[in-house]
């Protein structure tokens, strides 16, 4: 489901962390695509009925962050995901012991050609005793009420992890749930994403690879709520993510999720005999950290 205005997304982004890349030190940046076909076309109508994973979707997000002090930070970012759509976001954050609070603009890009940015806001807590135990919430959603005009949309995010560490290990248990609203010229669409999810993030001292095991629960639906009609896909999802330190500065990343088993719900009748899956890989390095920097 890639959209135009995900190039122009890439060359303005590209541009603005360069910029910034020049001027301030330890800024990370990353970039990273990712594709499959685990999931729902934005054009699917209320009378379809078939399995997904005849059609394959692909996106890129770029991103960085920034420690302005050893209390402030932000972290920034242009993604392109399955459900929301294209999205930006800013996020400001204080950090006081055991505490962490943060706050920015959210914004939806080029998701409809008469709606070119739509705003929202950024805020997110957590809580976190190091090494021993954190709680996390997210919440990303944008600014506005009822949908009135053809085109009109709306975006959320919310997510809430609880984790711990073990020898060697973060494990996290994840409840992650997104969600696009749009009112179409015959109706009103909502594509949604709710995750249920536990993850092992295995790593070791002076080893420059870590592994993340995760297992999850996910429901995708399409709603047509004038016309009473949904298709729902429910799966549990193996998948497994790998980052490899390759220098001081650079860390490849790659990985892939896949449908262990899946079943419909509502008018998604029949079964896929495609491999449901999302794959993904990329890219972040620490500007402070390159050779050429150091003569700056």
């Amino acid at each position: 489901m890639p959209h135009c205005g995900i190039s122009r997304i890439a060359a303005v982004s590209a541009v603005l962390l360069a910029l910034a890349a020049a001027s301030v030190s330890s800024l990370d940046l990353g970039v990273q695509t990712w594709a499959g076909n685990l999931g729902f076309a934005t054009d699917r109508t209320s009378t379809d009925t078939r399995f997904p994973g005849s059609r394959y979707f692909w996106g890129l997000s770029l991103y960085g962050s920034q420690p302005i002090s050893d209390k402030f930070g932000f972290e920034t970012g242009f993604y392109s995901d399955p459900v929301l759509r294209n999205i930006s976001y800013t996020l400001f954050t204080y950090n006081e012991k055991v505490i962490s609070l943060g706050v920015g603009p959210f914004f939806g890009f080029f998701n409809d050609s008469g709606t070119l940015l739509k705003s929202g806001i950024s805020t997110s807590v957590k809580l976190e005793l190091p090494g021993v135990v954190f709680v996390s919430f997210r919440s990303d959603s944008s600014i506005g009420g009822a949908l009135v005009q053809e085109g009109d949309y709306l975006q959320q995010r919310d997510t809430i992890s609880l984790g711990f560490w073990v020898l060697n290990a973060i494990c996290t248990l994840s409840l992650d749930t997104r969600k696009f609203e749009q009112k179409t010229d015959v109706d009103t669409v909502v594509d949604s994403l709710t995750v249920y999810s536990f993850a092992t993030d295995i790593f070791q001292k002076n080893v420059p690879y870590r592994l993340i095991v995760k297992f999850s629960y996910q429901s995708l639906a399409r709603e047509f709520i004038t016309g009473a009609v949904t298709a729902t896909l429910n799966s549990l999802v193996l998948g497994t993510e790998a980052d490899i330190t390759m220098t001081g500065s650079l860390i490849l990343q790659a990985g892939i999720e896949g449908s262990v088993y899946s079943f419909g719900q509502g008018t998604l009748v029949g079964s896929s005999e495609a491999f449901l899956f999302r794959t993904f890989a990329g890219v972040k390095v620490n500007v402070d950290s390159l050779p050429f920097m150091s003569h700056l």
